[in-house]
C-alpha cells in the first residue's frame, strides 16, 4: 500500500514537479491567462519547454541539453499538463478559479 502524502511532502512534490506550488501555478494562470484561454496559456508553456531544449539555446553545447535545462523543460511540461487537466475536469477547474 502506498503511504499517504502529507502537506509537506505534497508541497515538495509540487515544487519539484512544477518549479512552484500548485497554488502558485493556479494564481499565475488566473493572473496571466485571459478567461477561457487557459489551454492557450498551457500551449505557451509547451513552447517554452521547446525553447529550453532547442538548438538555439544549446548550440554552444552541440545540441546537448544540460540537466538543469532538461529539468526546466520537464517542469514547463508538467505545468502545462496540470493546466490542461484542470480545464478538462470540472472539479479541478473550480479549484483553479478559486486561486487567491
Amino acid at each position: 500500500m502506498k503511504p499517504a502524502m502529507t502537506i509537506g511532502s505534497d508541497l515538495e512534490w509540487e515544487i519539484q514537479a512544477y518549479g512552484m506550488t500548485k497554488a502558485q501555478l493556479n494564481l499565475m494562470v488566473k493572473q496571466q491567462a485571459f478567461p477561457g484561454q487557459e489551454m492557450m496559456f498551457a500551449a505557451g508553456m509547451l513552447s517554452d519547454a521547446q525553447e529550453v531544449i532547442g538548438a538555439d539555446f544549446n548550440g554552444a553545447n552541440e545540441g546537448w541539453v544540460s540537466p538543469e535545462q532538461a529539468n526546466e523543460a520537464r517542469q514547463f511540461m508538467n505545468c502545462a499538463k496540470a493546466i490542461m487537466f484542470d480545464v478538462m475536469d470540472p472539479s479541478r477547474r473550480k479549484a483553479m478559479k478559486e486561486a487567491a
